[in-house]
């Protein structure tokens, strides 16, 4: 009786001393509480945003599938390095979140202190839909950043989407309820990108009203027989979680397509499973019988070239009988919520609140080719790094002239007009 009359003591004294420590701590350190103890709601501001610009604060993994992949290598804590690429978000009031919200006075304003923004102002409004501090980003960075004149002079004033004309008749065929989009492309095409957009923002209220708005959007992370599979296996392989779930009739394929001289630079670079003899230094090294050999899930892939292989591998979606769209992969850096857009509507969807609610329009502000299988981190680029690389003038200049005699003699020519891309003047 003793015994235990002295543990259940021993037991209160514990009790005591831990409260004592925890009203101690919060008295002297105010600053120690929790975001909800401050007053703002812990979703206010998404763990997978906070990972997505290095936020630190706030528990549990996102979601969403941008950060499902972000392992960096293994498991290795990634340095927080203190540049552009690490963004504090200044996250306002939940009642001003996604109305009266005037980003034109606001970058107005802004203008006034930062001349440097003047010309870039539909770059700069892209980050404060994601409730970027966009003063956080040094001015000598922006001055790397091209204005709007230069974007639109290189790539247009709109984004080109190919197959728009099919978008009717898909949603006379297929309900509602059963409508999906999937995600295609070839290896280095931007397919996390636009899945990433897609799954964030687009959403068909039919099924948003049945399933939920995380569950029920419809934007599938690729088409059920793989992402970069070719289109010739449609009906013959199928991702595992797919068997069965998806009738690929009912499925509206959204297809990523990259200028194939930008391609076959950034398959020089890292070139996944396709295989043709060439070195770093005379990469593409194109002629007559230098084949490629690739590897899909479900089989082998052979093509004349790796110029071949663009034609081949995007010819079958351009000249499909079944539902698709071929974005290009610069309109998705560019112009994505206008991508998003008209890519939702093809199908009956429309643009909604984010799914993490983390802004008015979730933009991919990290990169969006995430895991081992992609190539090293400090080759993937961002938003902001992609703003920089893709909005100049294409450069050719890495091409061997037997190269660029090479593509221009094979490529596919109305591919490439249907997508208002021109190839390089061919040297004298």
């Amino acid at each position: 009786g003793d015994l235990k009359s002295r543990a259940m003591m021993l037991l209160l004294v514990c009790l005591i001393v831990t409260w004592s420590m925890v009203t101690w701590k919060y008295l002297s350190d105010p600053s120690s509480m929790t975001e909800q103890d401050n007053g703002t709601p812990s979703e206010d501001l998404s763990a997978g945003q906070r990972s997505a610009v290095g936020v630190k604060g706030g528990g549990g993994r996102s979601k969403s599938r941008q950060n499902q992949n972000n392992n960096n290598g293994g498991g290795k804590k990634k340095k927080n390095n203190k540049d552009y690429r690490t963004i504090k978000i200044e996250t306002p009031p939940p009642k001003q979140r996604h109305e009266n919200v005037d980003f034109k006075e606001q970058i107005a304003n802004l203008t006034k202190y930062h001349p440097v923004y003047e010309g870039r102002e539909k770059l700069v409004k892209m980050l404060l839909e994601m409730y970027i501090d966009v003063e956080k980003i040094g001015d000598d960075v922006w001055a790397k950043v091209p204005t709007w004149d230069k974007v639109e002079a290189i790539h247009g004033n709109a984004p080109v989407i190919y197959g728009l004309d099919q978008c009717e008749a898909y949603r006379e065929q297929v309900k509602p309820i059963d409508r999906r989009v999937g995600v295609a492309g070839m290896f280095n095409t931007g397919t996390n990108l636009l899945a990433i957009l897609l799954q964030h923002n687009c959403a068909i209220p039919e099924r948003v009203e049945k399933w939920g708005r995380k569950k029920g959007h419809g934007m599938e992370w690729q088409v059920p027989w793989g992402k970069h599979t070719p289109a010739w296996y449609r009906k013959q392989a199928h991702v595992k979680n797919f068997i069965g779930k998806i009738p690929e009739d009912d499925l509206m394929v959204a297809v990523t397509v990259r200028h194939p001289h930008d391609w076959i630079k950034s398959m020089c670079r890292h070139c996944y499973t396709a295989k043709w003899i060439h070195q770093a230094k005379n990469c593409p090294n194109l002629y007559d019988g230098n084949t490629v050999h690739a590897k899909f899930g479900p089989g082998p892939s052979d093509h004349a070239s790796i110029a071949h292989m663009w034609n081949d591998w995007n010819g079958v979606y351009y000249n499909a009988t079944f539902p698709r769209l071929m974005v290009r992969f610069e309109d998705t850096i560019f112009f994505p919520k206008e991508v998003s857009r008209k890519v939702c509507s093809c199908v009956g969807g429309r643009l909604m609140t984010p799914k993490e609610r983390d802004g008015l329009f979730h933009y991919v502000i990290d990169s969006a080719k995430t895991g081992p299988g992609h190539g090293p981190g400090q080759k993937r680029n961002g938003l902001l790094d992609a703003w920089m690389k893709y909005g100049q003038p294409r450069d050719f200049s890495s091409f061997q002239p037997s190269d660029l005699e090479f593509i221009d003699k094979h490529i596919d020519k109305e591919i490439m007009e249907s997508l208002s891309w021109e190839g390089p003047p061919l040297p004298s």
